[in-house]
């Protein structure tokens, strides 16, 4: 199995919301997204916020902040791929990461 990186995994979710915002002109936005503490993202995007903010703030403690997350290396590749296949999952991601 090809494991990959995790700023590759992120630059791919970047990617995929730029992709999810791009609306043909007549289109207006229904509604903005708001990633604010009191928005309501789906568990598996803020577990996956939560998890990239603890090792944005202590990236030499990867194992011990996974494992207190419930997750392996494995483990946060998959979700972040799931996220990554969602395209309202991954806006949600990016947006609550600014």
């Amino acid at each position: 199995m090809t494991r990959i990186p995790l700023p590759y995994l992120a630059a791919m979710i970047a990617l995929a919301s730029c992709r999810a915002s791009e609306k043909p002109a007549d289109q207006s936005a229904a509604q903005p997204l708001v990633a604010d503490a009191a928005a309501d993202l789906p568990a598996d995007v803020a577990r996956a916020v939560s998890v990239a903010r603890a090792i944005e703030a202590n990236p030499a403690a990867l194992d011990s902040i996974l494992s207190a997350h419930g997750l392996t290396r494995a483990g946060l590749d998959s979700l972040m791929y799931a996220i990554a296949a969602d395209s309202s999952k991954a806006a949600a991601y990016s947006a609550a990461l600014r």
